[in-house]
């Protein structure tokens, strides 16, 4: 099992054209030039779970904080490359997986995301690659899809959805993988986000 670094995938994501925070590595405090509040981040092939190991501080909303979190993180991953990126508005968050089967082949995952993902398990799966018909029932087939549909001011536009998941689906045909996640990715009204990513080869 290979994990590829987060900030490498992040950088072949950005070339696609998938949307992400806008991102800087970090080698010096000074080099971070997006704005407040920020999250620094560990982009290494030794660490899958960066929240557990204290991989990733958010809520970083001066350059004194920014500055002291830096040093801290240095000190615990000593060589890793760091990277900052500007906390991105919450919004509806879903994950998007792919995973290759022995039996099924590649198999696209599709649910509740976040911090609430193990927890919940809202989740279902369908053969990649998928077309229109499928990718809509992939939301219908969640206890939350109402969520979708606007819930207590919470707005998703499905279409931008939909078209997320048929690129995730193109990507899954032309590349390789064991496991991948994009969780959690953040639903907006007029677009989304995908705030973390991992890729296992």
């Amino acid at each position: 099992m290979t994990v590829v670094p987060e900030l490498e995938f992040k950088s072949t994501l950005d070339g696609l054209d998938f949307k992400q925070p806008k991102r800087f590595v970090i080698v010096n405090p000074e080099d971070y030039r997006g704005k407040f509040p920020a999250v620094l981040k560990v982009s290494s092939e030794k660490i899958t779970h960066k929240t557990e190991l204290g991989a990733v501080v958010g809520e970083i909303k001066t350059i004194e904080n920014f500055k002291e979190v830096f040093k801290t993180m240095k000190s615990k991953f000593p060589g890793e490359t760091l990277y900052a990126e500007e906390m991105a508005k919450k919004g509806v968050e879903v994950i998007i997986g792919l995973i290759k089967d022995q039996q099924f082949g590649k198999l696209m995952l599709f649910g509740v995301g976040g911090f609430y993902s193990e927890l919940i398990r809202d989740v279902t799966f369908k053969k990649v690659p998928i077309d229109r018909y499928d990718a809509e029932d992939l939301l219908d087939e969640l206890k939350f899809g109402r969520l979708f549909d606007g819930y207590r001011g919470m707005k998703v536009n499905k279409e931008v959805l939909v078209d997320l998941l048929l690129k995730v689906s193109d990507f899954s045909a032309v590349n390789d993988f064991s496991q991948i996640d994009f969780n959690p990715v953040f639903l907006y009204e007029d677009g989304y986000l995908i705030i973390d990513a991992k890729l296992i080869l």
